[in-house]
C-alpha cells in the first residue's frame, strides 16, 4: 500500500508521462526528477524585509537592480532606502537620520569599517558574493547598541556552504571579483573573497579633471571562517582588509599628487547556547589609515592621520520567565588616534604640525529588560552607564536610558514608540568633501566633551493585500548637542599653520522629519518606492545665532523608485529613480586680490543649494545558465539614462567668479559577467 501511495505522489509530480516506464521497485531511483521544483530556490527573495525595527537587505537580490559599471554596490542601494541620506557621485559617507556620517557604525561580524568607501564614494569596500544581508537599524535601539548618536549597519557574512567547494564572481568594466565558498567537512565552512580594479583601462576619462589626469587602483580582501563544534556552539572569524591608491600627475605645472588609504577590520565571534540562556561574545581589531603626498617644483606637502580599535563585547540573553526576558553584559573599546601629523616647505615658509599617538578607553554596561503584557503590547526598559578615560587620568560618563513600547493591533500591523539618550566619544571633522579621505577622526579628551542626543521616534510598518504590498512610515526627532565642524581649510594648512583643535566649532543640532517606504513584495513586478522629508539644522554661535545652519549633508526632500521584474527564467529587468534636493554650500559673496592672491568673503554658511539632483539608471540580465546551484549571466546597465548634468560642488575661481563642477555628466553603459557554480 505504501508503495502504490508514493507512485501516486511520483505520477502527480511528473504529471503521468512516466506511468508506463516506471516500476514500481525502482521509484527511488526516479528521485532526480524532483528537479522540476527546484525553482522554489531560484525564486528571489524580498529584498527587503522588516524585523523589529531593522530592515534586512538581501544581498543576492541587488542582482536584478542596475549595476554601476558592472558591479552591484551594497552601500549605493543602501542610500535609497528612506531616513538614510541620498548622496551624490562625489560625497561619500553613510547619512541616517540628519546624523553625520561618523554617527553611524558600519560593521562586519562586529568589527567596525571606519571609511567604507572607494574613490569619490563611487564604490564600497563590500563584495557583495560574501554577504548574505545588510541588516540597518536606523532608531528605536536597545541597550546593546553602541555608543553612537544614529544607527547602525551590519554586513553579516555568508556562513554555510551545502557543497564541497565552489565560485561565485562578477567580471565587469572597472574590475573582477571573485568568492570561493569551501565546505570542510561536517562542521566547517571558508569563504575566501577577493576584487581588484582597472579603472583606467576603459574609464579613464572619467579621471580626467581640468586637465588632471589621474590613475586609481583598489583592491579588497574577505575571509570567512565558521566552526560549529558541537550543536549549541558556533565561531566565526572574519577579516577584512581593503587598499586604495591614486595618482594625479600634471606634466605642464609638475604637480605630482598621491593619496593612499587602507582599512582594516577583524573579529572573532562565540555564540553558546545553554539550557536557558543564550551567551554571545565578539572580540575585533580594526584600524584605518590615510596619506596624502604633494609635490611641486616650489613646495613639499606631506599629511596622515589613522585611527585604530580593539575592544570585546559579551552579552546574555534568558528569559526570566514565561513574557519576560533580560539581557545583559559588558561592552569594552579602546581607541588609538593620530587626528593629522601635517608638514608643508615651501619657498619663506615651513609648517610642521605633528600631533603624538592619542587614546581613549570606553567601557560600558548594559541591561535589556522586556515584557510582553500581552499579545497586543510590549515594551522594553534598557539602561547603558558608560565611562571614557582618556590620558592625564580625565574621564567622562554618562548613564542613558532607552525605553520603546510596541503596539500590534492587528498581527499585519504594529506601532513602536522610542525614546532614548545616546553618547559617543569619537568624533570626525572634514577640510573638504569631495568623497577623498581628508576626513580625520579625534577623540574626546579635555578639551572636546562626548557628544550626545536626546532621540524620539514613532513608527508604524504594516502588511496589506495579503501581504503583497507593505508600508513603512517614522517620525523622528533628534536634539544633538557638542556637534562639531571644522572651519579649517587647505590654504590655511599651507600658508599660515594648522590645529585641528583650533579650527573646530562645537554646538547643537536639531534633526526631524518624516521617512515613507512602499514596497510591492510579489508580482511580477516587484519593488518599491521610498521618500524622506528630513531637516539637519545646526547652531554654531560663531557663525550665525539659533537653529539656522544646515548640515553639509542636508537634503530637504529625497524620492527614490527602484523596480525589477523577472521576465523569463532567462532575463531579469531592473530601474532605479533617484530625485533629490540640492545639497548646501557656501556661497561665495566678494573677492579682492591680496598680496598677489585672490581672496573670498563667503555669505552665510551653507545657506545656498545647489540645483535639483535627479537620476535615472536601468538594467538588463540574460541568463545563460540558471539552475540550482550553478548561475552563469551577463548584466548590461545604464547609468544616468538621459545624461543629467548633476552639480557635485559649487567652487570660487582665480577669475572672480564661481564654477558648477559636476562628475559623470553623462551617460555612462556597463556590461559585466556574473557567474556561480
Amino acid at each position: 500500500m505504501r508503495q502504490i501511495l508514493l507512485l501516486i505522489i511520483l505520477l502527480v509530480i511528473s504529471g503521468g508521462s512516466y506511468a508506463d516506464t516506471i516500476p514500481a521497485d525502482t521509484i527511488f531511483m526516479q528521485h532526480a526528477e524532483l528537479e522540476e521544483i527546484t525553482i522554489v530556490e531560484n525564486k528571489r527573495v524580498n529584498l527587503i524585509q522588516d524585523s523589529n525595527s531593522m530592515l534586512q537587505i538581501d544581498i543576492k537580490g541587488l542582482d536584478v537592480l542596475p549595476k554601476f559599471l558592472g558591479t552591484s554596490d551594497p552601500m549605493r542601494y543602501l542610500q535609497t532606502i528612506s531616513g538614510v541620506q541620498i548622496n551624490s557621485e562625489t560625497t561619500a559617507g553613510i547619512y541616517i537620520q540628519g546624523c553625520d556620517d561618523h554617527h553611524t557604525i558600519l560593521n562586519i561580524n562586529g568589527a567596525p569599517i571606519y571609511y567604507p568607501n572607494h574613490l569619490l564614494g563611487l564604490f564600497s569596500s563590500f563584495i557583495p558574493a560574501h554577504f548574505q544581508s545588510m541588516n540597518v537599524e536606523k532608531s528605536a535601539h536597545s541597550a546593546l547598541f553602541h555608543n553612537r548618536l544614529g544607527g547602525e549597519v551590519s554586513l553579516v557574512p555568508n556562513t554555510e556552504f551545502s557543497r564541497k567547494v565552489g565560485v561565485d564572481g562578477n567580471v565587469g568594466l572597472i574590475g573582477a571579483e571573485v568568492t570561493m565558498p569551501v565546505s570542510i567537512g561536517e562542521k566547517s565552512d571558508l569563504f575566501l573573497s577577493a576584487r581588484s580594479s582597472f579603472v583606467g583601462l576603459l574609464y579613464g576619462k572619467l579621471l580626467n579633471f581640468e586637465g588632471y589626469q589621474a590613475k586609481y587602483e583598489f583592491q579588497d580582501f574577505n575571509a570567512t571562517y565558521s566552526y560549529r563544534p558541537t550543536d549549541r556552539d558556533r565561531l566565526i572569524l572574519s577579516a577584512y582588509y581593503g587598499m586604495d591608491k591614486l595618482g594625479v600627475d600634471d606634466p605642464i605645472s609638475t604637480i605630482d599628487i598621491g593619496v593612499r588609504w587602507s582599512n582594516l577590520a577583524t573579529s572573532l565571534s562565540w555564540e553558546h547556547q545553554f539550557d536557558k540562556v543564550d551567551w554571545n561574545t565578539n572580540v575585533h581589531f580594526s584600524g584605518f589609515r590615510n596619506f596624502v603626498d604633494v609635490n611641486e617644483v616650489m613646495m613639499h606637502v606631506n599629511a596622515s592621520s589613522d585611527l585604530a580599535s580593539t575592544g570585546i563585547k559579551s552579552n546574555l540573553k534568558f528569559d526570566v520567565c514565561r513574557n519576560m526576558q533580560l539581557t545583559t553584559g559588558v561592552e569594552w573599546n579602546m581607541f588609538f588616534n593620530t587626528p593629522l601629523t601635517f608638514l608643508s616647505e615651501g619657498v619663506g615658509f615651513t609648517n610642521d604640525s605633528l600631533l603624538g599617538l592619542k587614546t581613549l578607553n570606553e567601557l560600558s554596561l548594559f541591561v535589556d529588560y522586556n515584557h510582553s503584557v500581552y499579545k497586543y503590547f510590549n515594551y522594553t526598559l534598557g539602561l547603558r552607564p558608560s565611562i571614557w578615560a582618556y590620558a592625564n587620568r580625565g574621564y567622562y560618563s554618562a548613564l542613558d536610558p532607552r525605553i520603546s513600547f510596541s503596539f500590534l493591533p492587528h498581527r499585519f500591523h504594529k506601532l513602536k514608540l522610542h525614546y532614548g539618550i545616546y553618547h559617543q566619544a569619537l568624533h570626525k571633522a572634514g577640510l573638504t568633501d569631495g568623497g577623498l579621505p581628508t576626513d580625520y577622526f579625534f577623540l574626546s579628551n579635555e578639551y572636546n566633551t562626548p557628544e550626545w542626543a536626546h532621540s524620539v521616534s514613532l513608527a508604524y510598518n504594516g502588511d496589506f493585500f495579503n501581504e503583497n504590498y507593505s508600508l513603512s512610515a517614522e517620525v523622528y526627532f533628534k536634539q544633538l548637542y557638542d556637534v562639531v565642524e571644522s572651519t579649517s581649510n587647505i590654504l590655511e594648512m599651507l600658508y599660515t599653520g594648522f590645529d585641528y583643535q583650533s579650527g573646530l566649532l562645537v554646538g547643537k543640532g536639531r534633526n526631524y522629519g518624516l521617512n515613507v517606504m512602499l514596497r510591492k513584495n510579489k508580482g511580477y513586478v516587484k519593488g518599491y518606492v521610498s521618500y524622506t522629508l528630513g531637516w539637519a539644522w545646526r547652531n554654531f554661535d560663531e557663525l550665525a545665532e539659533g537653529y539656522v545652519i544646515r548640515a553639509r549633508h542636508d537634503r530637504r526632500h529625497n524620492l527614490v523608485v527602484v523596480l525589477n521584474s523577472q521576465l523569463s527564467k532567462r532575463w531579469s529587468v531592473g530601474a532605479m529613480f533617484v530625485l533629490a534636493s540640492g545639497a548646501p554650500y557656501t556661497e561665495p559673496k566678494m573677492a579682492y586680490v591680496l598680496n598677489g592672491r585672490v581672496v573670498y568673503e563667503f555669505g552665510v554658511h551653507n545657506a545656498a543649494s545647489m540645483p535639483l539632483y535627479h537620476r535615472l539608471d536601468l538594467s538588463a540580465s540574460y541568463y545563460i545558465i540558471k539552475k540550482q546551484h550553478q548561475e552563469l549571466g551577463i548584466n548590461v546597465s545604464l547609468y544616468n539614462v538621459y545624461a543629467h548634468n548633476n552639480v557635485q560642488f559649487v567652487v570660487p575661481t582665480a577669475y572672480f567668479d564661481v564654477k558648477e563642477v559636476s562628475f559623470l555628466a553623462t551617460i555612462i553603459p556597463s556590461i559585466s559577467c556574473f557567474f556561480r557554480f
